[in-house]
């Protein structure tokens, strides 16, 4: 194991980066909406009187869309529990005696079905873990990390990553410099001592060449978004293609 490198850390996103979304069996709604039937019975079994279900979910819908626009707007972390407040605000709720905590365990994350890790995942991991380098995870995802957690115990990923944040644990959004930062601080590295792998050009591209920190786009068959003049430093189809790229930069 070679213990001299330029890189010394491979962050990584997590959707479409290390997990394939390509194979999901059901839709999105059809996989969210179950879960906030479990927070509104929740709701019902603590004596909150909440409206109906079928009025209830389509102000979560609402709100969720709200919260991230507005983060959108200044890369501000969107939030789960931000748009679960609005809406149960917008339902009447006391939500001062609501226990947020219980509701998120209630929302019962799960991975979605079908959703899975790529079929180099594993492997590459393994080789970079074995070469030394220290791995972290970023995921503009608006759930605290314990709920992404969940998956990544289900996909045998979890111990890989003992360096890992959500934006919504963190504040700040992709292409945000603060969230990148953060992870840099918990390596305790520069940037330029690591490199940043992501499928989102605008997002994690721009991000990672926010901080100054080498980049690669990850760009499999099932997702193609547009670089809108941004060059990332290299482009990948398959995890695999980075190995030679982490070699090169040694």
């Amino acid at each position: 194991m070679r213990t001299h490198k330029r890189i010394k850390a491979v962050i990584f996103d997590f959707d479409d980066t290390l997990i394939d979304w390509s194979h999901a069996s059901v839709t999105w709604r059809d996989f969210v909406t179950p879960k906030y039937r479990k927070i509104h019975q929740y709701l019902q079994d603590e004596g909150f009187n909440p409206p109906p279900a079928d009025e209830l979910i389509p102000l979560f819908y609402a709100n969720v869309r709200l919260v991230w626009e507005e983060a959108k707007e200044t890369w501000l972390g969107a939030r789960l529990t931000d748009a679960l407040w609005r809406s149960f605000a917008d339902a009447g709720l006391d939500c001062d005696q609501i226990d947020m905590t219980a509701v998120l365990h209630a929302f019962d994350w799960s991975p979605c079905p079908g959703v899975r890790p790529f079929e180099d995942t594993h492997m590459v991991l393994d080789h970079i873990q074995a070469q030394g380098y220290k791995l972290g995870l970023i995921t503009n995802a608006f759930q605290p990390m314990w709920h992404r957690d969940i998956e990544l115990r289900e996909y045998g990923l979890l111990n890989y990553f003992p360096a890992r944040i959500t934006s919504g644990d963190t504040g700040f959004m992709k292409p945000h410099p603060a969230i990148y930062w953060r992870m840099l601080g918990m390596l305790d590295l520069m940037p330029e001592e690591a490199i940043f792998i992501g499928d989102r050009p605008e997002n994690d591209i721009l991000g990672a060449q926010n901080v100054g920190m080498p980049n690669v786009w990850m760009r499999p068959d099932h997702v193609d978004y547009p670089l809108n003049g941004l060059v990332p430093d290299y482009t990948i189809t398959r995890l695999a293609q980075l190995l030679p790229i982490l070699a090169e930069l040694d």
